[in-house]
């Protein structure tokens, strides 16, 4: 689940994950927004700036060489300079102990994992991001026992087993999740690769991508469309969570049997499973699987641009 700023006030989103987004009016699998907050995380630049008076003096025109000029990133939806970012396959290291979920951590333990999960994925990721213009930030971790407050509403322990909120970009998780069968604690590989979804959503905050989808979501009044956008959002997530674990694949000893169990967890995450308990908001388990093993194939950000794919692609 993920959750990001998008107009002036901040609201929630979800899939076998969550995603919190700014808005005013709740979105279809998520909680309900409750305060503003900044769609972009930055303090926004004038596209031109006009002179205020004329000057006696004639001043030098400022220099566009491109060696001068700060890197512009495009942080559009289709074309995003993340779409250029190729991490390949096992050329990133993350120095972390890959912790089964089953048996689940202390509930006191859990916190300080994911901080280390998360930490570990701003390292890795930070700098080839920045080679595009995107700047990364470390989120926050928050785990909670009943429910937790903050600018993106209220989560609790029922639905997704994290939440994103990039009005304060924090990972909210419960901390007993792991304590249930939720369907990540079949894989070894289960607190990485949810981290990593939640992640996801922090890097579309970080590259434009959560606040052009806000807009548009908001702009759209029909609910086939919106879930249609819900479901570019969530599954673009899960291609870059695959992405990931494709990038650090030698250090996390990814394995066969690794990707099996990731596929048998998210063929139990669809929209359709169960049938009458979710919305249409994250796709099927075809569609998660497919799109995380795009991004697990490649370690390549081009391949997860879910804007650009046709519907029948991210249903």
């Amino acid at each position: 689940m993920m959750a990001a700023a998008v107009a002036a006030t901040a609201g929630l989103v979800a899939l076998g994950y969550n995603v919190v987004i700014g808005t005013t009016p709740a979105v279809p699998g998520a909680g309900a927004p409750s305060q503003a907050a900044n769609p972009t995380g930055s303090t926004p630049t004038p596209s031109s700036a006009a002179p205020t008076a004329a000057s006696s003096t004639p001043t030098p025109k400022p220099s566009t060489s491109r060696s001068t000029a700060a890197k512009q990133p495009d942080r559009s939806l289709k074309k995003n300079s993340l779409y250029k970012v190729h991490l390949g396959l096992s050329h990133a290291s993350c120095a972390i102990k890959v912790r089964r979920p089953k048996p689940p951590l202390r509930d006191s333990a859990l916190a300080p994992y994911l901080r280390t999960l998360v930490g570990c994925l701003t390292t890795t990721l930070s700098k080839p991001l920045a080679a595009e213009g995107i700047t990364l930030t470390k989120p926050r971790v928050k785990t909670y026992t009943k429910s937790a407050n903050g600018p993106c509403g209220k989560l609790t322990t029922v639905g997704a087993p994290a939440s994103y909120c990039g009005a304060d970009n924090t990972v909210y998780w419960p901390v007993a999740g792991d304590d249930r069968s939720q369907a990540y604690t079949y894989a070894r590989l289960g607190y990485l690769g949810n981290a990593a979804h939640e992640f996801g959503h922090h890097i579309q905050f970080a590259s434009g991508i959560l606040s052009n989808y806000g807009e548009r979501y908001y702009a759209t009044k029909s609910k086939p469309a919106r879930y249609l956008l819900s479901r570019r959002l969530e599954l673009q997530a899960q291609c870059f969570e695959g992405v990931f674990l494709a990038s650090v694949g030698k250090s996390i000893k990814l394995s066969s049997q690794d990707r099996y169990e990731l596929r048998l967890w998210h063929g139990l995450t669809g929209d359709e499973d169960p049938p009458a308990g979710r919305l249409p908001d994250h796709g099927t388990s075809a569609a998660q699987i497919r799109w995380l093993m795009r991004g697990l194939d490649s370690g390549d950000y081009g391949r997860c641009n879910t804007w650009s794919a046709s519907k029948s692609s991210v249903r």
